[in-house]
């Protein structure tokens, strides 16, 4: 009923919303990392582990992890922008399943935000393209969690997000557990090309909330490549270092 209200029933779904916000408001509930009882204007985090969250240093790093990922690849990112490092023996990736797995949406958005922020001054992309998900597994989440982010980081920057660039043809296996090549293997021929228009002669801002090895992030490029004259930027909530 979740996802069949939120795709017919747009004035339900913004009724939802609009209530969560103001129980948020008025209920703040439990920080998403350590559990703790939040208090009035705190939002998803407590005051606590927001000082201490893991930003991610792309200025350090990044060109590292890219070259690590995209050794070869035709047509390498130009950059690389993540919120944070992803530990999976660490309290912050509660963050990445509380999206991705309990179907916290407004916590995407929110994080998306915190991104969005921090690619101020930074991001020169033309529009964001979020990771699609297979229309089974979106009906069954009832959300894809890279739009979400993408909205988030639209709310910041203004930029157009292009979600229908690109759609997801296969609903391949979860690629949780799977080794650098198995996951490669997974994600090949699981896109198809759909509106070539709305990306070709851009740059463009792909993204996703984990990257690991790349692969999932490398298969969208290949594809969305065909559109002609595409340059690529990714973005993502965490990355696995």
């Amino acid at each position: 009923m979740k996802s069949f209200s939120a795709v017919s029933f747009p004035a339900v779904r913004w009724l939802r919303e609009g209530t969560e916000a103001v129980l948020a408001l008025f209920f703040p509930g439990v920080c998403e990392v350590c559990g703790r009882a939040l208090v009035r204007g705190e939002r998803y985090l407590c005051t606590a582990c927001l000082a201490d969250f893991p930003f991610a240093d792309d200025a350090f790093d990044g060109n590292r992890a890219l070259a690590e990922r995209f050794e070869g690849a035709e047509r390498p990112p130009e950059n690389l922008y993540t919120l944070f490092y992803y530990n999976r023996y660490g309290d912050y990736k509660n963050l990445i399943y509380s999206v991705k797995y309990y179907a916290n949406r407004r916590l995407g958005f929110y994080l998306g935000r915190m991104l969005g922020e921090r690619l101020l001054g930074k991001c020169t992309a033309d529009c964001l393209v979020p990771v699609p998900l297979h229309p089974r597994r979106e009906r069954e989440r009832g959300f894809n969690q890279a739009l979400e982010i993408a909205r988030g980081i639209n709310s910041v920057l203004g930029i157009e997000i292009c979600d229908r660039a690109i759609i997801r043809i296969r609903n391949n296996d979860s690629q949780t557990g799977k080794t650098t090549a198995g996951r490669h293997e997974n994600v090949h021929g699981i896109f198809a090309l759909h509106q070539p228009w709305q990306v070709a002669g851009r740059h463009v801002l792909l993204v996703d909330d984990v990257i690991t090895t790349g692969a999932t992030v490398g298969s969208c490029m290949q594809v969305l490549a065909a559109a002609g004259e595409v340059r690529f930027s990714l973005a993502c909530l965490a990355r696995v270092i």
